[in-house]
């Protein structure tokens, strides 16, 4: 198990990892604190069914799905887009005397 999810097991694993996890626990066990987060929910899902909350979102996600639609990407107003290499340009690790092999693997 290799990767983020190896580090995240062994961490649980440890004793440091169990100490946070039992303090988790109690958290959630705890009544104040289930109170606290089922509040903040229902805050949340109030928010989210507001007319005048949803209509702003959806302007917003028009709004992004027209600037990825223009090709300008997720740059904010005003910022520059980040530059994409050229797509007739050569493979990573090619070198200038060769021509471009695209789709294999760099040639060390």
């Amino acid at each position: 198990m290799a990767g983020f999810l190896g580090k995240v097991t062994a961490f649980a694993r440890s004793p440091q990892g169990k100490k946070l996890l039992a303090q988790a626990q109690a958290a959630a066990k705890d009544p104040a604190t289930r109170a606290k987060v089922q509040a903040q929910a229902q805050e949340l899902s109030k928010k989210l069914k507001d007319p005048a909350t949803r209509a702003k979102v959806q302007e917003q996600a028009r709004g992004l799905t027209e600037r990825f639609k223009d090709g300008k990407g997720g740059a904010k107003p005003g910022q520059q887009p980040k530059q994409q290499p050229p797509t007739d340009g050569p493979a990573y690790g090619t070198p200038p005397n060769e021509p471009p092999r695209y789709g294999q693997p760099p040639q060390n």
